[in-house]
């Protein structure tokens, strides 16, 4: 196994997970949608489409898949849908840490 193309590939889409969570934000900051920014279906429709674009987006771009190159060997769409969920858990994260740091610049 080629540990270095894998850190690379997770390099990668560390990358995109902050352009994505960028732009998906930007989507719901819009100001008819910050009033409904507390309710439940908001956030679901937002997870939902953070997890297709992730899946569309590591399905058509060959970079972004976490095993490839690195000598492990598994079915293409397995390891889209790892990419994908791997992609989708950094976004999450990123939007998790940027809540904090706004809260605690409100405070």
């Amino acid at each position: 196994m080629k540990g270095e193309i894998l850190l690379q590939n997770i390099v990668n889409l560390f990358i995109i997970s902050i352009v994505l969570n960028a732009a998906v934000m930007a989507i719901f900051s819009i100001s008819t949608l910050k009033k409904l920014s507390s309710l439940r279906s908001v956030e679901a429709t937002r997870d939902l489409i953070v997890i297709l674009l992730s899946l569309f987006i590591c399905y058509k771009v060959d970079i972004l898949r976490i095993f490839k190159g690195t000598g492990i060997n598994i079915p293409f769409i397995l390891d889209t849908i790892l990419s994908a969920l791997v992609l989708t858990t950094m976004i999450n994260f990123i939007r998790q840490f940027m809540s904090r740091l706004k809260q605690n610049n409100e405070d």
